[in-house]
């Protein structure tokens, strides 16, 4: 029996598969249409398997399906799976949440709660959320002096 972290990179495995196989027949002059079909098959059965996993409250799956529809520009679904993620303590989705706050990426965004998945993240370990938590400090303090 499969552990969720194996269906996870099973699935993004053949997700990445059928996306090289779209470039080299690209290459090779094939019919990109029949490609271009399949792999959009692919990868809504591929988007419904994450679905699946994330659901049962898998922080893995819920990254990745945040890091699908940022790839795909949907700033409600992305923000939307990385805050579940982020709930479950993943650091990474800590963090990326973390930056839609502070970049102000969010309707509701705003650095304080930028800072607290910052926070979050940096206590776990996230090395690029210490970065962004000590540039933030620094200009805070620059700011005040």
């Amino acid at each position: 029996m499969m552990n969720n972290v194996t269906k996870i990179s099973s699935i993004l495995l053949n997700s990445f598969v059928l996306s090289n196989i779209a470039v080299a027949a690209s290459v090779q002059q094939v019919d990109i249409q029949a490609l271009v079909d399949m792999n959009s098959t692919k990868s809504v059965a591929v988007e419904r398997s994450l679905i699946d996993i994330a659901n049962t409250g898998d922080a893995n799956a819920q990254l990745a399906l945040a890091k699908i529809y940022e790839s795909q520009n949907n700033l409600s679904r992305e923000t939307e799976w990385y805050r579940k993620s982020a709930l479950n303590g993943n650091a990474e989705a800590q963090f990326q949440l973390g930056l839609l706050y502070i970049d102000g990426e969010l309707i509701d965004g705003d650095q304080e709660t930028g800072m607290f998945w910052m926070d979050q993240a940096a206590q776990q370990g996230h090395f690029q959320a210490k970065v962004v938590q000590e540039s933030m400090e620094s200009e805070e303090f620059s700011i005040g002096c």
